[in-house]
């Protein structure tokens, strides 16, 4: 007798709030790197939101919104890109062709965007 199998989880449906997959999507065409999948870029684009609020929390507004400057904005395009095209490279590593290249884990214009990593304010107390 088979056991009964549990019940699939419910799909869980994130929609980013300022961060435009349009504009991450461009940002992938111009690398020539291709969207498969629309769903996905909105759940990275969704997820990308609250890690570049972290980083520069300046931007958050009285009413618990977030307007990020233009370079804020740039940052989080690129952090959201680099977050899509890891998912094909969970190692780090990319073939193209008969070459194979490694995907950075950092991203150092990503890093100044956010002022993350090397590039991060100091902190007084």
């Amino acid at each position: 007798m088979a056991q009964a199998q549990p019940p699939a989880p419910e799909s869980r449906t994130f929609t980013p709030v300022w961060l435009s997959p349009a504009d991450v999507k461009e940002w992938l065409h111009g690398n020539q790197q291709p969207v498969d999948s629309e769903d996905r870029l909105v759940s990275v684009c969704a997820a990308a939101e609250p890690y570049v609020e972290r980083c520069r929390p300046e931007w958050k507004t009285k009413d618990g919104g977030y307007e990020p400057d233009a370079e804020t904005y740039h940052g989080a395009v690129m952090y959201a890109a680099r977050e899509f095209r890891r998912r094909n490279s969970p190692a780090g590593v990319e073939v193209y062709g008969e070459g194979v290249t490694f995907v950075r884990r950092f991203d150092p214009d990503i890093d100044r965007a956010l002022q993350t990593g090397e590039f991060a304010r100091p902190i007084t107390a």
